[in-house]
């Protein structure tokens, strides 16, 4: 077979699979404590948080300041799933309890809020009403609090 036939055969395959995988059409399953599926930018660094992800960890260091001498953070990105502790919450998703880690702070020693992401269901209890639900009963306790020993007002979704 001939170079030419090889590059005319091989490249559209090629272009085609990293346009399915850039899109998140195309997804792989890993092994975790959660059901996670992963899309094309899940499991890397980055000094932004690109729509569709959330990060599960911070890196303050010199890697995003564009060549200057302070730190700056550096987010490892994740595909929202149920069941991943998160960062940040994400659309599509609730949480159903919170806690308090450094791996997500900006700051050395300092306490961030990490939020357990979960696909809503009727009847589960959730720290928040993701948009087109309504809730049917509220409890108080310390599950969501982010500030630690504060309770908060949990839901009982219905959809």
């Amino acid at each position: 077979m001939s170079v030419a036939r090889t590059a005319r055969t091989t490249l559209p395959a090629a272009f085609a699979a990293l346009t399915l995988l850039l899109s998140g059409a195309a997804t792989a399953t890993t092994a975790s404590a959660a059901t996670t599926t992963t899309t094309g930018l899940d499991g890397t660094w980055a000094c932004s948080v690109p729509s569709g992800y959330v990060y599960d960890g911070v890196s303050m260091d010199r890697t995003c300041s564009g060549g200057g001498s302070w730190n700056s953070p550096r987010f490892h990105l994740r595909t929202p799933v149920d069941g991943l502790t998160a960062c940040t919450g994400a659309p599509g998703f609730t949480y159903d309890s919170v806690g308090h880690s450094t791996t997500c702070s900006q700051t050395s020693g300092v306490l961030a809020t990490t939020f357990h992401l979960r696909t809503p269901v009727n009847g589960m209890w959730a720290c928040s009403v993701p948009a087109g639900w309504t809730y049917s009963a509220t409890t108080s306790n310390l599950d969501c609090a982010s500030i630690q020993g504060v309770p908060t007002t949990k839901f009982r979704l219905v959809g």
